[in-house]
């Protein structure tokens, strides 16, 4: 795969202000510096027979799981591409025409950009000490999406066993679960948001540095574009309570979708009742960030023959082993429940002008 120069030395200094209807403007999101630099070089390892097979065995098996869950063993739907607006110009969503006998490698050998992810900023709603575990949707309504994230480390080309990937992201209308107190995300009054635990979780990466999730697509807020948040951690030790402790975090990064994938989603319900405005990616600040030269855009393959079946979607981290990003939460959850942190994005927030 050709893929751009990607510049290095870049660092994008400011904050991206997200509004909210009949609250004041909110500093949410600050930029990070930028790491820039090309995994053009291993290309050759990233196209290895053995690299391949084993990067199809796993993605394979997701793929299988979800089509049998759907009665869709036998069927072979048809998966159309679909234009979107992005740096690159590729189509993510697969043109394949899947079936049950097929080489899964034409489908899933590109498992995402090769190329060191960018880091950005890890966004104002984090919460830390979130469970280990596979599906997180928690019977929240949308449309279903199984995730498969491969870390590979920039410099060697090798896949990174045994890491730690904590995802979060928005349900189908916008909102984040486990955090109190942030504009536009429930009532700002209510402790009961600490509860929530939704789209949220820790899966650690096999021997070839797959973790993979059963999540939601999802919906979109004001003042960003369609994304997941993402933290790879190094280092880590899971506890008999089921988190992680320790270790470092080696990238923070978020993902996003073709626009007309987002376009599709925002038909289906509940999706289609979230009265939001829309951000394109090429308006979001953070997406110009991620996509500069870079391609953070999920690949994707429909489970069935309509998106309300659901979504297959993966994408390859390429990391700095040795990078050790700040990471400020803005809650803890905590055997007694979540906490939020007095010196995190959401607590320092300016409250003149809130309810």
């Amino acid at each position: 795969m050709s893929l751009k120069t990607i510049f290095s030395g870049l660092l994008l200094a400011g904050t991206l202000v997200l509004a909210h209807p009949g609250k004041e403007e909110v500093f949410a999101h600050s930029a990070l510096p930028l790491e820039r630099k090309s995994l053009n070089h291993c290309n050759k390892e990233f196209s290895e027979p053995e690299f391949v097979k084993r990067t199809v065995e796993v993605h394979g098996r997701e793929y299988a799981r979800l089509r049998r869950e759907l009665g869709l063993e036998n069927e072979s739907p048809k998966l159309d591409p679909r234009d979107y607006i992005s740096v690159s110009k590729i189509d993510h969503k697969s043109s394949k025409t899947v079936s049950k006998t097929m080489d899964l490698a034409s489908l899933f050998s590109d498992a995402g950009a090769c190329m060191l992810m960018p880091a950005v900023d890890q966004g104002p709603l984090y919460v830390l000490g979130e469970q280990v575990r596979k599906n997180i949707t928690e019977n929240e309504p949308g449309i279903k999406m199984t995730l498969a994230i491969q870390v590979v480390d920039y410099k060697t080309c090798k896949t990174v066993p045994n890491a730690w990937v904590d995802i979060w992201s928005s349900n189908s209308t916008g909102i984040y679960t486990g955090v109190q107190g942030y504009p536009g995300m429930g009532d700002p009054k209510d402790a009961g948001m600490l509860k929530g635990t939704a789209l949220r979780g820790v899966q650690p990466t096999d021997d070839h540095g797959v973790a993979s999730f059963d999540s939601l697509l999802p919906g979109h807020y004001d003042g960003r574009a369609s994304h997941i948040h993402a933290i790879v951690y190094l280092g880590a030790t899971k506890q008999p309570n089921n988190t992680i402790t320790g270790g470092k975090a080696s990238h923070i990064g978020q993902l996003y979708f073709d626009q007309s994938l987002i376009a599709s989603i925002d038909t289906v319900a509940p999706y289609s009742s979230n009265k939001n405005k829309v951000l394109k990616n090429t308006a979001d600040f953070l997406f110009m960030q991620g996509a500069n030269g870079d391609d953070p855009i999920v690949r994707y393959a429909l489970v069935g023959k309509t998106l309300s079946e659901g979504v297959f979607a993966w994408i390859r981290f390429g990391i700095n082993q040795n990078a050790n990003k700040a990471v400020n939460p803005a809650a803890f959850m905590t055997d007694k429940g979540g906490v939020m942190n007095p010196k995190g994005p959401v607590a320092l927030l300016p409250k003149t002008g809130y309810p």
